[in-house]
């Protein structure tokens, strides 16, 4: 788990600094979590710790997530990279290693709502060593960690407070498998110069490429 970790985190460094020297319009975010929500049957859902509900439904698991974006097009459409560090349903440590896409829906003022979408590599303290483990088989063990492939999707919802700083919350789907969680976010924009501008009469940016609120 180490070494695909490792490459994932590598390949994220040299993506962000050739965009961040290109001068594109990107941003760093930083999100909290505190709750789980664990909707559908799970194997070792006997081994959940802090149950907020009797059927372990939702849980606390606190969460703490560092993302960076930057736009191919305009403020519509981005790659984006995130790491995550998380106190799972079973009170271990655990990690997540996100890269994927997002597309921005819908901007009135200085709200906007945008989802997103892509692969995840989940990694965790393995369950393996606690009592009443059923083996799963859909995790692959390396030394006293555990880790498999996902997918994770996003709702987020951003307040724009002025050209470099947003407000953000975020509905998130398999940040840990199965698992929705909501978080309370800050982002902050590295540029606010648009690079690839979208052709519109109506974009809620300056001719120079800022944002115009």
């Amino acid at each position: 788990m180490k070494s695909a970790a490792t490459k994932i985190v590598l390949i994220l460094l040299v993506v962000i600094g050739s965009t961040y020297a290109g001068m594109s319009q990107s941003t760093i975010q930083f999100k909290l979590a505190m709750l789980g929500v664990h909707p559908f049957d799970e194997k070792n859902s006997q081994l959940f710790e802090n149950k907020i509900d009797a059927n372990g439904v939702f849980i606390t698991e606190p969460a703490i997530i560092v993302g960076y974006e930057s736009f191919l097009l305009a403020d519509v459409f981005a790659w984006r990279g995130m790491f995550g560090f998380v106190i799972d349903a079973a009170s271990k440590p655990a990690i997540v290693l996100h890269l994927g896409v997002k597309q921005r829906l819908v901007q009135i003022w200085r709200n906007s709502i945008s989802i997103g979408v892509g692969g995840n590599l989940y990694g965790r303290d393995s369950w393996s060593t606690i009592p009443g483990y059923v083996q799963d088989n859909s995790w692959n063990a390396n030394g006293d960690w555990e880790y498999k492939w996902g997918i994770m999707a996003e709702l987020e919802y951003a307040l724009f407070l002025n050209d470099n700083n947003d407000i953000t919350l975020y509905v998130l789907y398999g940040h840990q498998p199965n698992t929705f969680t909501f978080t309370v976010g800050y982002k902050y924009w590295f540029s606010s110069i648009i690079k690839h501008p979208r052709k519109c009469g109506s974009c809620p940016f300056q001719k120079e490429g800022k944002w115009n609120p």
